[in-house]
């Protein structure tokens, strides 16, 4: 999966082309201005449910758990569920808010028009993971900054996704039914109950979420399927037993269960339409976590009615929240619930605590966690100028350089550091992979650094953009850090030279005092 800068990138560059939603382009601070600030969170409501246990932080009631924390500094802090229509309370407060808080499960659809009304708009924040409730363009246009507690829910979200693939290989909700309603009828259940095991198994998409779901589905021995832009790292496959499936179409009729693990973009709403879902093995079991939008509604129902899909299952709908006569509640063979998958109570704390993080180094002035970002954009009367990038060729690089921009092949990728650190109350896994890379002039050892590690595949054709050259050891490596971003691309027509390996050259510090002019410092010269 792409890295979220790539994203942003791609979503200000939409915007600075002029196709954004509004015609005019404000201006908005990073980070926040001096002074109390208004914000405002939009969650939903707990009611008698509230007080059952202290740590239902997602809810209206419990608001985070933030609410003395922020008004202790002197901020005002609304909070609401009502976030429709023209005088919903949400509405109230547009135009003079600071920041605005959201979620996945009750999500405020910030529109361009809503963003154009909120002059004092700074800061987008979702509590959890997607934040395509968000008019991104608009945003990006507007100066805004959108980010979001990454990570927070993603193993809540891919535990809830194997059990609804359990749900529906075992036929279990048509057996609950049964009990409910005072029927015992074994042979209504049995007919249509397999076992998981020897099933095949694709997910579209294999980030954080499909790469969790893949280890969880090892045990069951299965035979995995992904489908994803790029491919997981070589351990992960070797461990799960995944094997990649670059086309979509050629993979889905393998499939017993398909489950959807891919953002929702432009390029994903409505990816399995009616021709899509035609191409599925008959008998398909569908589970979808990742957005409703993603899924033709009508086409998911006659598939359902017409047994092409034997059961459908996820908790995701279009709109949300699903409308008393939206048709998924009604059709044949399904396990539908509430988007409820990654608000566990366990996510709940963690995606409080990662708001109450972002919030307190908003107030500080202080930078995100670099993953957190959706659309980071700084004022632009402090934004240099655009320039072209000029590209260079490998045998142009020298030792300690930056702002180098290559198309390179990827050689080989080894797994140096693979590790889970705490950060926070959350623990995040450092990946750190060595990848030989190279052009038609010679080669270089680049250093991948967590997500980077997934777009550095053996054989990847990819654009580093803002590179620089570290010294390890007296020999120069190549790096992106937060200021450039890793792009795949088009597979090049060159042939890498690979007997031209600069990461063999060794260099060694000579102070120049004694060589040329005293007092002038050292220079780095090749051994």
């Amino acid at each position: 999966m792409a890295s979220k800068g790539v994203i942003a990138s791609a979503v200000r560059a939409l915007a600075s082309s002029g196709s954004s939603a509004s015609s005019t382009t404000f201006t908005r601070h990073l980070h926040a201005s001096g002074g109390s600030k208004k914000i405002v969170g939009v969650f939903y409501k707990a009611n008698e449910y509230a007080e059952l246990n202290p740590n239902f932080l997602g809810s209206q009631e419990r608001a985070l758990g933030i609410r003395d924390w922020l008004e202790s500094q002197g901020h005002e802090y609304i909070v609401t569920d009502d976030k429709e229509g023209p005088n919903c309370e949400l509405e109230k407060h547009i135009e003079d808010l600071h920041v605005l808080i959201t979620t996945p499960f009750h999500p405020a659809y910030v529109t361009a028009e809503r963003i154009k009304k909120a002059k004092n708009l700074e800061l987008l924040l979702t509590a959890g993971i997607g934040s395509d409730h968000i008019d991104l363009k608009a945003a990006a246009a507007a100066g805004l900054t959108v980010a979001e507690v990454t990570g927070s829910n993603v193993v809540s979200v891919a535990e809830d996704e194997l059990m609804r693939i359990l749900i529906l290989v075992r036929n279990f909700v048509p057996g609950y039914q049964q009990i409910v309603t005072g029927e015992w009828n074994v042979a209504g259940i049995a007919h249509r109950a397999y076992d998981l095991e020897g099933k095949t198994v694709g997910t579209v998409g294999a980030g954080r979420i499909g790469r969790l779901l893949l280890q969880r589905l090892k045990p069951f021995n299965c035979n995995l399927l992904y489908h994803d832009r790029v491919k997981i790292d070589p351990e992960l496959e070797q461990q799960t037993g995944a094997k990649f499936e670059e086309d979509l179409d050629a993979m889905l009729p393998k499939c017993d269960v398909i489950v959807v693990n891919t953002p929702l973009t432009e390029k994903t709403r409505g990816l399995f339409d009616k021709e899509r879902i035609a191409k599925c093995k008959k008998g398909v079991l569908i589970v979808n976590n990742a957005r409703g939008a993603i899924m033709d509604t009508q086409a998911v129902v006659d598939a359902c009615s017409s047994g092409h899909i034997a059961g459908y299952s996820g908790d995701v709908w279009n709109p949300q929240p699903a409308p008393k006569d939206h048709p998924w509640r009604y059709m044949p063979n399904h396990a539908m619930t509430p988007h409820i998958s990654g608000t566990t109570i366990d996510a709940q704390l963690r995606y409080a605590a990662g708001t109450k993080d972002m919030l307190d180094r908003y107030f500080k002035g202080e930078e995100f966690p670099a993953q957190n970002y959706i659309v980071k954009d700084e004022m632009a009367e402090t934004r240099p100028a655009k320039r072209k990038p000029v590209f260079k060729k490998v045998d142009q690089l020298k030792p300690d350089t930056k702002g180098h921009t290559l198309v390179v092949k990827v050689v080989s990728s080894k797994m140096v550091m693979q590790k889970a650190r705490p950060d926070g109350i959350q623990v995040r896994q450092v990946r750190i992979a060595e990848c030989l890379v190279g052009d038609e002039t010679g080669t270089i050892i680049f250093t991948a650094r967590n997500d980077q590690v997934d777009l550095m595949t053996t054989g990847a054709t990819v654009i580093l953009r803002n590179a620089k050259i570290d010294m390890f050891k007296g020999s120069m490596r190549l790096a992106v850090d937060k200021w450039g971003r890793v792009e795949v691309t088009e597979p090049a027509s060159f042939s890498v030279k690979e007997d031209n390996n600069l990461s063999l050259v060794e260099y060694e510090l000579i102070n120049v005092n004694e060589l040329v002019n005293p007092g002038a410092g050292e220079v780095v010269n090749a051994v």
